[in-house]
C-alpha cells in the first residue's frame, strides 16, 4: 500500500469554518489552551502511535510518510434519510389529511451547525408561527413538537460531515480531523445506538480502529494546533465504542475495551500523583489541577439528552456487561465498588442489587439489601427517599406473587406522585393479574390522558395496547387514536412498534 504524506493542515479548511461558525477560531484555541482542555485532551497513545507522534513533532518542515493503514479515514455509510415513522403510520393507517398535520422539525428546519443539533437533539425548537395557504383547513401550526427529533439531528451529522469531506463514499479515501468532527461523530454515532441501529453504528465506527491512529491527535496536525498535546476523541466516545459491543451480543469485548478505558486513564492517574504530566513528562501542574483530573468533565450541553455518560472509573459499566454475561456474583460485586466512588447514589445502587437477586429469585437477599436502603434513606429529607422505599416493597411483593400487596404500595406511590409512570404502570399489571382489567385499562388510560406531555412512555403504551387486545375486537381503532395522540406530542425518534400497529 503507498505511504500518504501527512497534510499541512486539515483541508477544505474554509468548509470547516462555514460549517462550524460560532465555534472559536482553531488558532486561536490553541494558543490559548485553557485547564479544561488539557484535561479533557489528555491520553496516552499506544507505543507505534506515539512514534508517529514523535516523528512529526521533530519534522516539521519536512515530509513524514505514514502507512494508510495506520489512519483513520471514515465515512457515512448510509446516506439515506431516516424519515419519520409516526408520520407513516398515520399515511397508513389515517390517511394523507392525518399525515399532513404532523409537523416534526428536520434537518433542513434548523441552523446547519451545532446549534441546530442542540435544537433537534433536546428539543428546544421556538419557530415562528406558519400561517396556512389560502383555502386549506385546520388552524395554523405555531411550532414543531418540542419532543427529540434524533432522526433528523442524525441526518444534520450527516450533512455537517459531508461538507468536512467525509460523507457518504468517502470512508477508506484520505482525510483530516478537526476537534469538531470528532465531535460530530460522537454526536451521530450515539444517536445511531440510542435508536437502536446498532449494525449501523458498527459499521460507522470501523474506520476509527481503537480510537488510537495518530491523525486523531493534537500533534499530528502542528501547523493547526501549534503547541497543543492530546487526542481529538471525546472521552464519551471511547466509552460508546466499548459499550455498543454489549448491544450487538459481544459483552467481553465490551468489557474488554473498558478495561483498556479503565487502564489509560490509571496510568494517567498514576503519572500525575508522581509529580509528572498525563503523559508523564516533566511539568509545573498546580496541585488544584492535579486533582482536578479525578473528576471526568461533563459532557457539552448538546448531547445531555441524548447521551448519559456514566462518572467514575467505570464499574457501573462493568457491571452492565457482567450482568449481560449472567455473572450476577461480580455484577454485585462491581455495583458495590461504584458506591465508594458516588456515595450519593448509594440508595439507588442498593435497590439495583436488590432487584437482581430478585430477577433470580433470591428473595432474601434481595429483602436484605431493600433494609439496607432503607436505613440509608433515613437520612434524606424530601419525598423521593420514601418513595424509593415503597418502590421497592412493592417490587418485594411482585417477586412473590402477591399481587394486592404490591398494589398497595404502588399506590402510596401514587399518592405522592400522582404522575409517576412506573408506579401507574406496575399498578396497572398488577390490577390485570388480579384480574381486574377494566380497572388495569382506566389506570393507564388516565395517565395517558391527564399527563400526555410526560407519559406517552413507549412501555405503558405497550401494555394499554397489549390489554385493548386481550379486551376487544376494536383494539385497532383504539390503537389508533393512541397514535394520534402520539403524532401530537411525540417528535421522529419515537419507537412506533409499542403501538403494534405494523
Amino acid at each position: 500500500m503507498a505511504p500518504l504524506e501527512i497534510p499541512p493542515s486539515p483541508q477544505p479548511f474554509s468548509q470547516i469554518q462555514a460549517v462550524f461558525a460560532g465555534s472559536e477560531d482553531p488558532f486561536a484555541t490553541a494558543l490559548s489552551m485553557s485547564e479544561m482542555d488539557r484535561r479533557s485532551d489528555a491520553w496516552l497513545p499506544g507505543a507505534a502511535t506515539r512514534d508517529v507522534l514523535v516523528s512529526v513533532a521533530t519534522q516539521q518542515y519536512s515530509t513524514v510518510f505514514v502507512d494508510k493503514e495506520n489512519l483513520t479515514m471514515p465515512g457515512l455509510k448510509f446516506d439515506n434519510i431516516q424519515g419519520d415513522a409516526v408520520k407513516d403510520l398515520l399515511l397508513r393507517f389515517l390517511g394523507e389529511k392525518a399525515a399532513a398535520r404532523r409537523q416534526v422539525a428536520d434537518a433542513s428546519s434548523v441552523e446547519q451547525s451545532f446549534v441546530g443539533l442542540k435544537q433537534l437533539i433536546a428539543g428546544c425548537l421556538a419557530m415562528p408561527c406558519v400561517q396556512p395557504v389560502a383555502g386549506a383547513r385546520g388552524p395554523p401550526c405555531c411550532a414543531f413538537q418540542s419532543s427529540r427529533n434524533w432522526r433528523a439531528a442524525v441526518d444534520l451529522c450527516g450533512r455537517l460531515l459531508t461538507a468536512h469531506g467525509q460523507g457518504y463514499g468517502k470512508s477508506g479515501l484520505p482525510t483530516s480531523h478537526t476537534a469538531d468532527s470528532l465531535q460530530l461523530w460522537f454526536v451521530r454515532l450515539a444517536l445511531l445506538v440510542k435508536l437502536g441501529l446498532f449494525q449501523n453504528a458498527e459499521l460507522e465506527f470501523e474506520p476509527f480502529g481503537s480510537l488510537d491512529q495518530p491523525d486523531l491527535y493534537y500533534e499530528y496536525y502542528p501547523h493547526v494546533y501549534p503547541g497543543r498535546r492530546g487526542s481529538m476523541v471525546p472521552f464519551s466516545m471511547r466509552i460508546l465504542h466499548a459499550e455498543l459491543q454489549q448491544y450487538l451480543g459481544n459483552p467481553q469485548e465490551s468489557l474488554d475495551r473498558l478495561h483498556r478505558v479503565k487502564a489509560v486513564c490509571s496510568q494517567i492517574l498514576a503519572h500525575l500523583e508522581q509529580g509528572l504530566a498525563e503523559d508523564g513528562s516533566m511539568s509545573s501542574i498546580s496541585p488544584e489541577n492535579r486533582q482536578g483530573h479525578g473528576q471526568q468533565p461533563p459532557p457539552p450541553p448538546c448531547l445531555r439528552a441524548a447521551v448519559a455518560v456514566p462518572p467514575g472509573p467505570g464499574d457501573l459499566l462493568h457491571g452492565n456487561c457482567l450482568l449481560l454475561m449472567k455473572d450476577y456474583v461480580l455484577a454485585v460485586d462491581a455495583y458495590r465498588s461504584a458506591i465508594q466512588f458516588h456515595p450519593e447514589q448509594e440508595p439507588q445502587l442498593l435497590s439495583g442489587i436488590g432487584r437482581i437477586f430478585l430477577q433470580i429469585g433470591d428473595i432474601k437477599t434481595a429483602e436484605k439489601y431493600f433494609q439496607d436502603v432503607e436505613r440509608v434513606t433515613q437520612k434524606l429529607d424530601g419525598p423521593q427517599g420514601k418513595m424509593m422505599v415503597l418502590m421497592n416493597r412493592a417490587f418485594l411483593h411482585l417477586g412473590q406473587n402477591n399481587f394486592t400487596e404490591a398494589h398497595r404500595f404502588f399506590t402510596e406511590i401514587l399518592r405522592i406522585d400522582p404522575t409517576n409512570a412506573v408506579a401507574n404502570n406496575n399498578a396497572a399489571v398488577c390490577l390485570l393479574y388480579l384480574g381486574r382489567l377494566k380497572d388495569s385499562l382506566r389506570q393507564l388510560e388516565a395517565l395517558v390522558q391527564q399527563e400526555p406531555g410526560h407519559c406517552l412512555h413507549e412501555s405503558v403504551l405497550f401494555n394499554l395496547t397489549t390489554m385493548y387486545e386481550l379486551e376487544s375486537s376494536r383494539s385497532p381503532q383504539k390503537k389508533q387514536a393512541l397514535l394520534e395522540a402520539v403524532a401530537g406530542r411525540e417528535g421522529d425518534s419515537f419507537n412506533t412498534q409499542c403501538l403494534k400497529l405494523a
